[in-house]
């Protein structure tokens, strides 16, 4: 009996330890687990979901920052150095952005060179000189470290939205060692996306990222909102969502509801999952009146009213 109870005292202790060292974060990842880089997941996805490793690849995502070295046919660098630029091209050693919409440029020193080009109207504006270390690679770099300056990939890659794979690789089991976001309650995915598309400090108010956050964790616990959106700020979508009204979100309309985390459905802009319309219309199925009439909504989005300057608020226009 005392070796039995000796047994019983020694496994529940043990499974005490393993939790400790090892807390799980929500969705099945061990907060000690390693990234692995993106090159592994591929190898490994692209006979399992080629349609989402080939969506990826090409997507604004995957080209969130990239060495200019490693330009090609997805990887482009679309500014025009000959117009104005504020500085030589010869400068610049890491790409940020796709360059669907804005392109920024950091030195070997990872610093922001002073200069952004804005596809729209194809030009040069300011950009504050700042350390991207500091402000700019907790977004843009998959498990990057702010401490020690250290990252496993460049750009938004699988583990960025999955978790760390090393346990995941190595596991028979493999659904249980791997966020799987669709899997989340609507709250919690969303935060996953809200990690990077959406304006406030870590915890301890040193950078403008979320420090310590796992996919399926509480975005609570390791980041601050703001309260308001500063005017002109970028990637601010999820506050703009939280802030607008709020009941898409309080109804479990989230990110990934309208777009394409992987950027599998090529043909759309931003990554949709569908035409705006379709997707407005899958919810809001008994619209009135000549402004949503099939005319109109051939002319136009729901978006050019609801959306204005491309906002998640989604109010309704101003009469």
């Amino acid at each position: 009996m005392r070796r039995g109870r000796l047994t019983g005292v020694v496994l529940v202790v043990g499974l005490l330890g393993a939790m400790l060292v090892a807390p799980q974060a929500r969705g099945g990842v061990a907060r000690d687990a390693k990234y692995l880089g993106p090159k592994l997941c591929t190898a490994c996805h692209q006979a399992t979901d080629p349609q989402a490793v080939a969506g990826w690849t090409g997507s604004a995502h995957a080209r969130a920052l990239w060495k200019i070295e490693e330009a090609d046919d997805t990887h482009k660098v679309v500014a025009d150095f000959s117009k104005g630029a504020p500085f030589p091209r010869d400068q610049v050693a890491y790409v940020v952005g796709s360059g669907e919409r804005y392109q920024s440029f950091l030195d070997r020193d990872l610093k922001v060179l002073p200069g952004e080009w804005v596809v729209k109207i194809k030009s040069w504006r300011p950009r504050e000189a700042v350390d991207a270390k500091q402000d700019c690679l907790g977004c843009h770099a998959s498990g990057f470290d702010p401490e020690t300056g250290q990252w496993s990939a460049l750009g938004v890659t699988c583990e960025m939205c999955h978790g760390p794979g090393s346990e995941h690789a190595g596991a028979t089991d493999k659904k249980d060692t791997i966020v799987r976001p669709q899997e989340l309650d609507p709250a919690r995915r969303a935060m996953i996306c809200a990690r990077c598309h959406s304006q406030g400090k870590s915890k301890d108010g040193r950078y403008p990222f979320a420090v310590g956050f796992l996919p399926g964790d509480d975005l609570d616990q390791s980041f601050t909102l703001l309260a308001e959106v500063p005017k002109g700020a970028m990637n601010s979508q999820y506050d703009e969502l939280r802030l607008g009204g709020g009941k898409h979100l309080d109804r479990g309309t989230v990110c990934t509801t309208c777009h394409d985390p992987h950027g599998s459905k090529g043909s759309q802009p931003m990554q949709l999952q569908a035409p705006v319309n379709e997707l407005c219309g899958k919810c809001h199925t008994n619209l009135t009146g000549p402004q949503h009439s099939k005319e109109t909504l051939q002319a136009v989005t729901c978006a050019t009213c609801h959306m204005p300057a491309s906002k998640h608020t989604f109010v309704p226009p101003k009469a």
